[in-house]
């Protein structure tokens, strides 16, 4: 089900059709050393974190993450919303498989979610989170509008990063 096309993307709900793509996405060496580790090992592992992570987010309403894909429908990156328990407002994230960075993607799929949060979801603030190292994610975030907030760490088993906030 897509819930917002732009220019040259479509933003849709994943399925588990899609455990090939976040196998593929969160394996990748560049998503373990700006993200994390999900210990993505197989396809069964890929399926149950669609479960998790996407499925159950959608019960929970539309502040969730989506798959981000040519008008085709071909996956190429994820981007949505993250509601943590540290945070009153949630914050926005992305990931795209590598031969399809820097080339506008992500800044063209985070303006129409930010787009979305403001029009559809009612929200007054958005967050980002990024490792202090991660210039190509920081230039993003300041490019569509997210200010630098504060280092945070969320968890004692994650590294320090950059808070940004955006209010509409």
């Amino acid at each position: 089900m897509i819930i917002i096309n732009t220019e040259r993307l479509s933003i849709r709900k994943a399925t588990l059709d899609d455990s090939d793509f976040i196998f593929t996405l969160l394996n990748q060496r560049s998503f373990i050393d700006n993200i994390a580790d999900k210990h993505i090992r197989s396809i069964d592992d890929a399926r149950n974190y669609i479960k998790g992570a996407f499925f159950d987010a959608y019960e929970l309403g539309e502040k969730a993450p989506y798959i981000v894909t040519f008008k085709d429908g071909t996956a190429i990156g994820i981007a949505g919303f993250y509601q943590r328990p540290v945070f009153n407002v949630p914050d926005i994230g992305y990931a795209f498989l590598d031969e399809f960075t820097g080339q506008g993607y992500a800044r063209e799929a985070i303006l129409s979610l930010l787009n979305f949060a403001k029009d559809k979801l009612k929200l007054s603030s958005i967050l980002a989170i990024t490792l202090p190292n991660n210039q190509a994610s920081i230039n993003l975030l300041n490019a569509v509008g997210l200010k630098y907030q504060s280092k945070v760490v969320l968890d004692a088993t994650l590294k320090e990063s950059n808070l940004y906030r955006l209010d509409f």
